[in-house]
């Protein structure tokens, strides 16, 4: 007896059904869990940090799938090894430390890209790396043993965590210089050039939505008087977080200290 074609067919589905059923609960399965935080407690020392630094770097940061140490010829990233002597001079004329420019490289990837390079880094404290910042600071201890000596401490502010350009042991100091423009002019502390915190509000259209110096009818807040609203802080987490596709997430970390200095001095009625 001749069985007919969709009893076949059905007899079939069911058979393959089956045998891959059995092939996947065969096959080991596996439950991936979330990264671990790593825990660092806020009395580490620098040294301390270094390791941990560098677990991170050789695990959570799998930062080794695309950079190498010590190594030539045509790679997909940047080598590390002299990193640290690269990175106090790669920016300097734009106010940046060797600590400002690898934080930037960990925070914001995009914003300077190695010639000969092309983009493709995830910003690390984002999905699906996500360091905290306590982690970032250990890996950047750690790069900076790779040409040079390790300076940061858990104490350490980045320009992403509330610091200033130019701030930090690599900055002259702990913490205070800021390396970065006068207000609405291009006058820079140790000789760097920036562009002035006019230029940059121009540069960005923040014009197009605030009013800076003279009254308008604002579509967002007035940035008239903001330095005696809000403190730098306040202002740098503002603008770091600024909502929009307003061209901001393209600012470097110099025209962002600039323009948070330029902000603070707006103290009057008049700006």
């Amino acid at each position: 007896m001749k069985i007919p074609i969709p009893l076949q067919l059905a007899v079939l589905t069911v058979g393959l059904t089956g045998f891959y059923m059995m092939v996947g609960q065969a096959v080991p399965q596996k439950e991936v869990q979330p990264p671990e935080v790593i825990e660092i407690a806020s009395d580490v020392s620098t040294e301390e940090m270094v390791e941990i630094g560098k677990e991170i770097y050789l695990g959570k940061g799998i930062c080794s799938t695309c950079h190498t140490i010590g190594k030539t010829g045509s790679l997909r990233f940047p080598d590390m090894d002299g990193l640290a002597v690269r990175a106090a001079e790669r920016r300097r004329a734009e106010g940046y430390t060797a600590i400002d420019y690898i934080a930037e490289a960990l925070y914001e990837p995009d914003i300077y890209i190695v010639d000969g390079y092309s983009p493709g880094m995830p910003k690390i404290n984002k999905p699906p790396i996500g360091l905290t910042d306590q982690e970032i600071l250990a890996v950047i201890a750690y790069l900076q043993t790779l040409g040079g000596q390790a300076t940061v401490t858990m104490e350490t502010k980045l320009v992403y965590t509330g610091g200033v350009l130019g701030g930090g042991p690599a900055g002259g100091g702990d913490g205070g210089e800021v390396l970065v423009a006068e207000a609405g002019g291009g006058d820079v502390s140790g000789g760097n050039t920036v562009p002035g915190g006019n230029t940059v509000l121009d540069t960005y259209g923040c014009a197009r939505c605030h009013d800076a110096d003279t009254p308008t009818d604002p579509v967002s807040p007035s940035l008239r008087g903001i330095g005696a609203r809000l403190s730098p802080d306040q202002l740098l987490s503002k603008l770091y977080n600024h909502p929009g596709d307003d061209g901001l997430d393209q600012v470097t970390m110099g025209e962002l200290a600039t323009l948070v200095q330029h902000l603070a001095d707006k103290r009057g009625e008049e700006g």
